[in-house]
């Protein structure tokens, strides 16, 4: 007796496989381009509980508590200034919208000459932290050092450069927006342990 039925869905499967692209046979994933993420922290209070602050150490050995919401973030950012710094670093100065500038002014103005930081983390490294001891109230933060050349690059291409923002070539940027890094605060371990 002749039993057709498994030669045809032996013969099914292989016509459903042969309908899958090659990539996907060949096990290759499809991966978004990477955002730049720029999450600019302000200290915290320990007694906040680890829900809103983490202990860290800063990358000058200073122990101390940031707020896992970010002050900052990159939707803030309207420009940014590069720079290269003597230390073979490099550097920006970041021109903030209404919401950011307001926040900024707002943080520095509070915490000025209470020896608190700001913490600057780029793609989650920290880069550098710089001491709030005056109101910022241009709208533009400073990161005077730290950052790597991959990073001032990728910062160059996700935002318009000051002073440039209405040229054609400027325009043309687009900021990947990512709906999950709009409100969603980092996790804990984002954060922790990234002393040198």
């Amino acid at each position: 007796m002749n039993r057709p039925l498994p030669a045809l869905c032996l013969l099914g499967l292989l016509l459903a496989f042969a309908a899958f692209p090659a990539d996907l046979q060949a096990g290759a994933s499809d991966k978004k381009k990477e955002a730049f993420s720029i999450r600019i922290h302000g200290e915290g209070r320990p007694e906040d509980g680890e829900k809103f602050s983490v202990p860290i150490v800063l990358l000058d050995g200073r122990k101390t508590t940031l707020s896992i919401m970010p002050l900052l973030n990159e939707h803030d950012i309207k420009a940014v200034y590069p720079f290269k710094t003597a230390d073979g670093t490099y550097g920006a100065f970041l021109r903030l919208d209404g919401h950011g500038a307001n926040l900024l002014t707002q943080y520095s103005i509070e915490k000025m000459g209470a020896n608190t930081t700001l913490t600057v983390f780029i793609n989650g490294r920290q880069v550098i932290s710089v001491i709030v001891d005056k109101p910022v109230k241009d709208g533009i933060f400073w990161i005077p050092s730290g950052m790597t050349i991959m990073e001032e690059a990728r910062m160059v291409n996700a935002f318009p450069v000051m002073g440039q923002e209405n040229a054609a070539s400027q325009k043309k940027k687009k900021n990947q927006f990512m709906p999950k890094n709009i409100m969603l605060p980092p996790k804990a371990s984002d954060i922790q342990g990234t002393a040198p």
